[in-house]
C-alpha cells in the first residue's frame, strides 16, 4: 500500500478555480477523502488534474513518455497505422508512460487520404451507406474505444469524392449502437456541415480555408457537439508550406475558434501531436499541448477554461469517467506547476511534479 499526501497547494475545483491552500491525499493510485503517509510539500503551487490532449498518432511508446513528463497522463490516438501495437500500449498501462486510447484505423472515402498517404489498408475505404455496416463491424473486432471519419474536401478535379453526409450518418448510426462514440476530421465549412448532420459526438481541427459561420457555430453548440480545434497543428501546417495562397490563413482557424467559443461549443484540447513522415506536419508529443492551451487563451478563452478544455471537460467528452477532477475515488493523475496558470496561460509550462496513478515521475522539459 502506498499512501502519501501533497500538503500545501492550491487544487483545481470542479468550478475551474484554484481552491485555498490545502492537502490532497493519495492512496494506492487514487485521490482520497483523507490524508496520511508521507507528505510532499507543494510549496504553494498549483495543483491540476493530469492533462489530456484528445488528438494525437503515437508511433512508439517514446512519445507517450514524453507526454507524460509534461503533465499529459492521457493520449487519445486518432488513427493508428501500426494499431495492434498501440492496442497493446494501452491494454498493458505502465506508470512511465501516458494513458492511451484510440480509434483504430479511420473511415476514408475511395482513394482517400488515408489509404493513398498515409498506409491504412484499402478496407479503410467506406464505399456509400451500404457498406457502413461491414466497415464497422471490422473496426469493432479491432477493440478501439472510439470511432473516426475523414470527411474530405473535394477541391479539385481529380480529388476523391468526399463520404457523403449519408455514408458518414450510417457509420455514426452503427458506432452508436455498438456503444462508440464518432470522431469526424473535418477542415472546411461544408466539412463540418457534413460531420453535424451526420450525428458526429466530436468534430477535430479547424479550418484554415475559411471560418465558420456563426450560424453554423450556432447549430453546432445546439447539437451539443464537442469540437477540437488542434490550433497548433493548423498553424504548423501552414509554417511549413513553401507557398501559402491568400486564401489559406491561420487567421481562419483562429476565427472559427473563437467563434465556436462564443457559440458555447464544449472545446476540448488537442494537438494531432506526431512524428510520422506521412503527416502534413510534425508536433512534438507532450509539449505541443502547452502551446495549445496558449492558442486557446488567444482565441478568447479564459485560462481557466482552457485548462478545463485539458481536463475535466475532455473526460466527460470522451466518458473517461475515472480521471480529469481532482476528486475522492478519480485517479491520481497530477500536475503541479509553480504559478497559477489561470492568470497567466504560460504558467502550465512551469512544472515542478507530475504523478500518474500516484506514481511521481521527472518533468522535462
Amino acid at each position: 500500500m502506498t499512501r502519501f499526501t501533497i500538503t500545501n497547494v492550491h487544487p483545481f475545483t470542479a468550478a475551474h478555480t484554484f481552491g485555498p491552500l490545502s492537502s490532497v491525499g493519495v492512496e494506492n493510485g487514487m485521490i482520497t477523502e483523507g490524508t496520511g503517509g508521507e507528505e510532499v510539500d507543494g510549496r504553494g503551487g498549483y495543483l491540476l488534474p493530469g492533462l489530456i490532449d484528445t488528438h494525437v498518432h503515437i508511433g512508439h511508446a517514446d512519445e507517450l513518455a514524453a507526454g507524460l513528463r509534461w503533465g499529459v497522463t492521457t493520449m487519445l490516438d486518432m488513427g493508428a497505422k501500426h494499431w495492434d501495437d498501440v492496442r497493446a500500449l494501452r491494454d498493458n498501462e505502465s506508470d512511465d508512460r501516458a494513458d492511451v486510447r484510440g480509434v483504430s484505423y479511420p473511415a476514408c472515402a475511395v482513394r482517400g487520404t488515408a489509404v493513398r498517404k498515409m498506409g491504412f489498408p484499402a478496407s479503410t475505404a467506406v464505399r456509400g451507406p451500404a457498406d457502413a455496416a461491414r466497415w464497422v463491424a471490422e473496426r469493432l473486432l479491432q477493440d478501439p474505444d472510439h470511432i473516426k471519419v475523414v470527411v474530405e474536401e473535394k477541391l479539385f478535379p481529380w480529388q476523391p469524392r468526399p463520404l457523403s453526409t449519408e455514408t458518414v450518418a450510417a457509420i455514426v448510426a452503427e458506432a452508436h449502437r455498438a456503444g462508440k462514440k464518432v470522431v469526424v476530421h473535418a477542415a472546411s465549412p461544408r466539412a463540418y456541415t457534413t460531420a453535424l448532420d451526420a450525428g458526429a459526438d466530436v468534430i477535430t481541427h479547424t479550418p484554415i480555408s475559411a471560418a465558420l459561420p456563426a450560424d453554423l457555430a450556432a447549430r453546432i453548440a445546439a447539437a451539443g457537439t464537442a469540437v477540437s480545434p488542434t490550433l497548433v497543428m493548423m498553424r504548423t501546417i501552414l509554417e511549413g508550406l513553401r507557398f501559402t495562397p491568400r486564401s489559406l490563413h491561420f487567421g481562419q482557424s483562429t476565427a472559427s475558434t473563437a467563434a465556436l467559443h462564443s457559440a458555447g461549443v464544449p472545446i476540448v484540447l488537442g494537438t494531432d501531436a506526431n512524428a510520422a513522415h506521412s503527416s502534413p506536419a510534425r508536433v512534438p508529443h507532450g509539449r505541443a499541448v502547452h502551446e495549445e492551451l496558449a492558442l486557446l487563451v488567444e482565441c478568447g478563452m479564459s485560462p481557466a477554461d482552457a485548462l478545463a478544455a485539458a481536463t475535466s471537460r475532455a473526460a466527460a467528452v470522451f466518458g473517461l469517467d475515472d480521471r480529469g477532477v481532482i476528486a475522492p475515488g478519480k485517479r491520481a493523475d497530477l500536475l503541479l506547476v509553480a504559478r497559477d496558470p489561470s492568470r497567466d496561460i504560460t504558467a502550465s509550462r512551469d512544472i515542478t511534479g507530475v504523478w500518474k496513478r500516484g506514481v511521481r515521475v521527472d518533468p522535462g522539459q
